[in-house]
C-alpha cells in the first residue's frame, strides 16, 4: 500500500479528474445518489483487486485484509474531510442555485 503521507502527483490528479468526469457524465442521466453509490462500489471492488493481486496467495490476502480495510477507510475519511472543508469554504462558488 502507498505511503499515506505521500503527496499526490500529476498522474494521481489526472486519474481522479477522469473518474470524476465519468461520474459527472453518468449523473447527467442517472440520479447522483446512484452514481455516487456505484462509484464507491467500483472503488471498493478495484481496491480489493489491487490488494489481492499484490498478496499473491489467498493466505497472504487473508492476513493483509484487516490492515487493507483500515488503510482504505482512513484514506477515504481523510479525502472526504478535506473535500467537505473545501466545499464549506467555497460553497457559493461550487454550488449554484440550479445544481
Amino acid at each position: 500500500m502507498a505511503d499515506s503521507q505521500a503527496k499526490p502527483d500529476d498522474a494521481f490528479w489526472r486519474v481522479a479528474d477522469t473518474f470524476i468526469g465519468v461520474a459527472n457524465e453518468q449523473a447527467a442521466e442517472i440520479d447522483r445518489g446512484v452514481v455516487s453509490a456505484g462509484f464507491a462500489y467500483a472503488s471498493a471492488r478495484f481496491n480489493t483487486f489491487v490488494i489481492a493481486s499484490q498478496c499473491g496467495t489467498k493466505e497472504a490476502f487473508e492476513t493483509e485484509k484487516a490492515a487493507a480495510i483500515e488503510y482504505f477507510v482512513t484514506q477515504y475519511k481523510l479525502a472526504l474531510t478535506e473535500n467537505m472543508a473545501d466545499y464549506q469554504a467555497n460553497f457559493d462558488k461550487y454550488i449554484s442555485k440550479n445544481a
